[in-house]
């Protein structure tokens, strides 16, 4: 075999170039593919990512206790949503490493417009979360100040320095007003903590409520800080927390594997056309090999190796052409068309792309294995070939 090798190889090089623009054609179709392929690969790589990164520095930290009374899907328990902070808690929430947040359901009134918000209190203090709630420090005169999101922004067509009222319920179900100044209108990637969310100081929202020394939600500094005793909060892990965002990748995925089976197949399609063509075309050149003595398994492996070559070709050209696309996404990053987000976290700015290696490197792998074995089928008939018949190029051979 490495007596062979260097003439197959040679053959074989020979063989691509003499194919001429065929050869040129197939080349391209499965640099696309793989460009393509790539693309695909790092948008949602990336995106899924930037979107854990992303919920776990604005929502999540390192664990989150949330009030057994309060269902996300139930929007009639929201009212009575809170728990009294547990007694281990108190000094980690002291120490700001427990970051209490407390939710009510309310109305507000815009521009004389009506409209339903959530509203959640937050310390103003806090650092444990990216949100930029130091801005709700202050109003104990005039208005409360508020903070909501460019999409909220949106909605209500309120900008910073505007003032608003807002009409909640206390724990005795009587109605009361609070006058609110949004602070700022911050820019925030999470569509779960803009949507229809209005955030204002913890201690202003539960001196509204008559509700002290309550929260609905605990957010955690540190893991360390799930073994805290909480009997009237359920732990929300990292796996429940994401189970959601892992279902919608799923979801995706199968999708996203059908479009990438059908650009392979295609791109597989263009090597086996070639290679059952290049059977038909060369059955004198494969008669005149069998009788200078090249066995019909060095024969199939010159053929199989020809795929393997173009295959190779291929990855040079995705280098070339592909590398100013990937570097372009990887600098400027991916947009939506307008504004649209479709309420997924992190689409609301441009996605700079992450080039995941190992997945990459996978799939060229795989692309080689299979442009090897579609090159290797259309020549398993050369067992067959009679080399006399193949020596005259009749159709018998």
């Amino acid at each position: 075999m490495a007596r062979w090798f260097p003439m197959i190889f040679k053959l074989a090089l020979r063989n691509i170039v003499g194919n001429g623009w065929r050869s040129l054609i197939n080349i391209f179709i499965i640099a696309a593919v793989l460009i393509s392929l790539i693309w695909m690969e790092a948008m949602w790589y990336s995106w899924l990512v930037l979107a854990r990164t992303e919920q776990k520095q604005w929502e999540f930290a390192s664990g989150l206790l949330r009030s057994e009374n309060y269902d996300p899907y139930d929007s009639f328990t929201w009212e009575k949503s809170y728990a009294p902070i547990p007694a281990e808690a108190v000094p980690h929430v002291a120490s700001g490493d427990v970051v209490p947040i407390l939710f009510a359901p309310g109305v507000i009134f815009p521009g004389g417009r009506q409209l339903s918000a959530m509203v959640k209190g937050i310390p103003a203090g806090q650092n444990v979360l990216k949100l930029p709630s130091s801005s709700l420090a202050g109003g104990e005169r005039g208005p409360v100040p508020a903070l909501i999101g460019t999409g909220m922004a949106k909605t209500t067509k309120l900008k910073a320095g505007d003032v608003f009222q807002l009409r909640l319920k206390d724990s005795a179900g009587a109605f009361r007003a609070l006058e609110l100044r949004v602070s700022e209108v911050m820019d925030c990637p999470v569509p779960s903590l803009d949507a229809g969310t209005v955030w204002v100081d913890l201690n202003a929202l539960r001196e509204a409520r008559l509700l002290p020394d309550v929260a609905t939600v605990l957010v955690l500094r540190d893991r360390s800080l799930q073994s805290i005793s909480a009997p009237r909060y359920e732990l929300i892990t990292e796996k429940e927390f994401f189970a959601d965002l892992n279902e919608m990748v799923m979801t995706k995925a199968v999708g996203q594997a059908f479009l990438f089976v059908l650009m392979i197949f295609l791109a597989m399609l263009a090597i086996y056309d070639t290679q059952a063509l290049a059977i038909f075309k060369r059955r004198k050149e494969i008669g005149m090999l069998s009788a200078l003595g090249m066995t019909k398994g060095q024969i199939t492996r010159l053929f199989t190796l020809e795929g393997a070559l173009y295959m190779l070709f291929a990855c040079v050209v995705t280098l070339v052409m592909g590398f100013p696309l990937f570097w372009y996404f990887a600098v400027k990053g991916f947009s939506l068309p307008g504004d649209a987000n479709f309420g997924m976290v992190g689409f609301d700015r441009p996605l700079l792309f992450v080039y995941p290696l190992p997945l990459i490197l996978f799939t060229l792998v795989l692309m080689f294995i299979l442009t090897a074995f579609v090159s290797w089928l259309p020549v398993r008939r050369i067992a067959s070939l009679n080399v006399m018949e193949s020596l005259k190029g009749g159709r018998n051979a």
